[in-house]
């Protein structure tokens, strides 16, 4: 049975979906949010990012034998490694609000 897609080919597409996101999150980021379109302009590599560590703590190993896809640890450490950047995520996200609301109220 022959896969649809190549390995090759989906760190291609990974690589050119991250390079559009990255382009269209900071043009629409930044006319729609302003300061807080930087953060959505993170988007693209971010994802570029863990799609890479995915695959390297996922990878098979034929000479030591180590396959991550079967070690609860792996599925562990990418839940922690989530959870925590979307919490750091929306900490940034919410202070940018703040201090954006501060700035408009004072601008009055």
């Amino acid at each position: 049975m022959q896969e649809l897609i190549s390995p090759s080919q989906s760190e291609q597409l990974i690589l050119l979906a991250s390079g559009v996101l990255l382009v269209a999150s900071a043009i629409w980021g930044a006319k729609a949010f302003g300061a807080r379109g930087v953060l959505l302009g993170l988007i693209g590599p971010l994802v570029f990012g863990l799609w890479q560590f995915h695959k390297w703590i996922t990878r098979y190993d034929p000479q030591t034998e180590y396959f991550g896809l079967d070690k609860v640890w792996v599925l562990l450490l990418e839940i922690v490694l989530f959870v925590a950047l979307g919490a750091a995520a929306g900490i940034v996200w919410k202070k940018l609000i703040h201090r954006e609301e501060r700035e408009g109220r004072e601008g009055f």
